[in-house]
Parts: C-alpha cells; structure tokens; sequence
C-alpha cells in the first residue's frame, strides 16, 4: 500500500468511508490506470462494500468524463475484483424511453426543486438537445438508478466537478447534493478528499463557492 495521505483520511472518518473511497475513484479514474485508484478498488473490495454502488460510480462517470472514463473504470475493478460488474436486474436502458424520461423529469424536479423551470427554459435556449438529453440519458437512464442514494451521486459529481473545473455545472451539483439531503459536512469531505487527490490551487475556486453557499 503507497503512502498517499489519503489512507490517513479515510482512516480519520470511517463512518463515511465508503462515500469517500467512492469519492475518491471518482477523481482518480480521470486518469486512466492511476496505481492509487487500483489500491482504493482493493480496499474497497476488501470491506465488502456494495458492487452494486461502485458499479453505479464508474458508469455515471460517463456523464462527466466520457464512455471511455467509465469503460477504464470497469476494466479496473475487473482486475481487482476477477469479473466484470454485474448488470442490474432491472436494467433502465431496457426501459421504454417515455419511462426513462418520466423518471429523469421527476428526479431532475427533485434536484433543482424552485429552480427547476428556470433550468429547463436556460436549457432549451441553450440547445433542446441538450437539454432533452439532460432529462432522458442524465437524469433518467443514469442517476436515477439504483444502486447509490441520489445524494451521494451528487456528491460524488460534486468531486469530480470541483477537479475539472466546472463552475456553473458545480454550483449546480452543490444545490442539488444539499436539496437531496446531503449535509454541509458531507459536501466539505468530499471536498477535502478531492484536494487530497490534486493540487490544492485547483480546489481554491471549489471551496470558494461553497463557502458563498454554506454562510
């Protein structure tokens, strides 16, 4: 096991663990065969945490990060863990796309809450494409699958956004981890695992719009 301060984190907070261990492949699958990630997959393993939820955090990584993000992913817990990830039993994709889309409509409801007209007009100006493909593929084929509580996909969007550099996405994914019922506590230690995993100037504009959230 390498000495990456991120063993000393996760070992202060074990009551959150696996939210951060997913938090923290989340940003280190960004980089395709991080050794890191390969260890956290281990650990993870180890405990006997859900594959149904680290299954479900490599495939919503496609939303963020593209197919190929995900497909690593996937090759990567293959190797730790000796098979591939299992399939949902009710595989959404199979679906009929009215239901997907009925589904991504209500959870996207429940993530923007007041401000969700807003964001769908915004959207549609922008591109009716977009913002179709925002309710069908994002919200309804993906995030609202089983498998993770739709706070924890909101936090764990949170970390990624906060390493790429996402601001208006961001702030987004911050109202909606808060509008799901994630606490201001949970945000900041997803946070600080994702500064643990890059340079801390990167975090700066992250944590600054938190904290003009949470004041």
């Amino acid at each position: 096991m390498s000495e990456h301060p991120v063993w000393q984190f996760l070992d202060e907070f074990p009551e959150n663990e696996q939210l951060l261990l997913l938090c923290a492949l989340s940003v280190l699958w960004l980089k395709p065969q991080e050794p890191l990630a390969r260890e956290l997959v281990a650990r993870y393993k180890q405990e006997s945490y859900s594959i149904e939820s680290l299954r479900e955090a490599a495939l919503q990584l496609f939303l963020l990060a593209g197919f190929q993000t995900s497909l690593e992913a996937a090759f990567m817990i293959q190797e730790v863990y000796g098979s591939g990830l299992p399939s949902h039993a009710d595989e959404l994709v199979e679906a009929p796309p009215s239901e997907t889309f009925a589904r991504g409509w209500e959870l996207q409801e429940r993530v923007y809450q007041q401000n969700v007209q807003k964001l769908r007009t915004n959207l549609e100006g922008v591109s009716p494409e977009l913002s179709r493909w925002t309710v069908w593929i994002g919200y309804g084929m993906v995030m609202s699958r089983p498998g993770l509580p739709a706070h924890w996909r909101e936090l764990l969007e949170v970390a990624v956004l906060a390493v790429q550099g996402f601001p208006r996405q961001l702030f987004s994914h911050f109202k909606g981890a808060l509008n799901l019922g994630a606490t201001a506590g949970e945000v900041e230690l997803v946070l600080k695992a994702a500064q643990l995993l890059s340079a801390e100037e990167t975090l700066r504009p992250a944590w600054q719009m938190w904290r003009r959230i949470d004041k």
